[in-house]
């Protein structure tokens, strides 16, 4: 459980970081970049014991890391624009929500895995559009509308991007040779997440410039993601997948809404205070 614990603090704290980013106007980007390369470093330095031991990753786990690295990029740059526009707690709920995603995968793909509980995805997907829809003015412009539109498919794209995530997670580690790879599959995803993001942030960027606030956010943002797949990895090798990620999903939404509510300020319509508290309802539905 010590693990699980740990998950849930460092995965509230870069949401939280996110929000940070919006509001002290970070490249976040140029921080994810950053993030990711920090990430990598600590995954080398924890996979140091594991190498003298002799455990090492096998082919199909680096070709794991490979796929996992860019679709972890992917899922941060769409939750850090989601956060900008919609808000941490709609961001993070999405986000969280996320966990039909793997629960059904792995009933459906991997051996000796709970039955789902199809009614509390029923009730989690419902709370899901609850959560995300924002309601377009009668009298809407061309250009409210694409706003309207965007801010409905950034947080959907979190949502199936971190469920396809922890999928893969759930997937590379039920596979896995060794429990003492962990470390070295979390630096080998970092590192190909750091390489894709460097090179798109220096080819898409028209002259890009160092920033300290950004790599300072970025090293900070980075400990906190290593740390949340590290644990997860780990979490997973001891607890199974239906028990894991309901109560994971769970303290994060509950603790980075009453941060986001409390000391940032947002505010929630009373569709998504609903689907809030929905969500949640479903989430523990699926282990009572």
């Amino acid at each position: 459980m010590l693990y699980l614990f740990l998950a849930i603090i460092a995965a509230s704290t870069y949401s939280i970081l996110f929000k940070l980013f919006a509001c002290r106007e970070i490249d976040s980007l140029q921080a994810i970049a950053f993030n990711y390369l920090t990430g990598a470093v600590l995954g080398v330095l924890f996979s140091l014991g594991t190498l003298s031991e002799g455990v090492v990753l096998r082919g199909t786990e680096w070709g794991a890391s490979v796929v996992m690295g860019v679709m972890f990029l992917a899922a941060f740059v769409l939750m850090a624009r989601s956060t900008a526009r919609v808000g941490v707690s709609v961001t993070t709920v999405a986000a969280r929500v996320a966990l039909v995603i793997p629960v059904v995968c792995s009933c459906l793909m991997l051996p000796n895995q709970t039955e789902p509980r199809w009614g509390a995805i029923v009730i989690i997907l419902l709370a899901l559009v609850m959560v995300i829809w924002q309601q377009k003015p009668q009298q809407a412009t061309t250009q409210q509308k694409r706003s309207s539109v965007s801010t409905f498919l950034l947080p959907l794209g979190v949502f199936l991007l971190f469920g396809a995530n922890n999928f893969c997670l759930k997937w590379t580690q039920n596979g896995m040779s060794s429990a003492g790879g962990a470390e070295q599959l979390s630096a080998a995803i970092f590192l190909f997440a750091a390489l894709t993001g460097g090179g798109y942030y220096l080819t898409t960027t028209h002259k890009p410039t160092f920033s300290w606030r950004a790599m300072l956010g970025g090293v900070a943002l980075g400990v906190a993601n290593f740390f949340t797949t590290y644990c997860m990895i780990l979490g997973l090798a001891i607890l199974p997948s239906g028990l894991f990620f309901p109560v994971y999903h769970v303290g994060i939404v509950t603790l980075v809404t009453m941060l986001g509510v409390f000391i940032f300020g947002e505010r929630l319509s009373k569709m998504q205070i609903v689907g809030l508290g929905i969500a949640i309802i479903g989430i523990v539905a699926f282990f009572v």
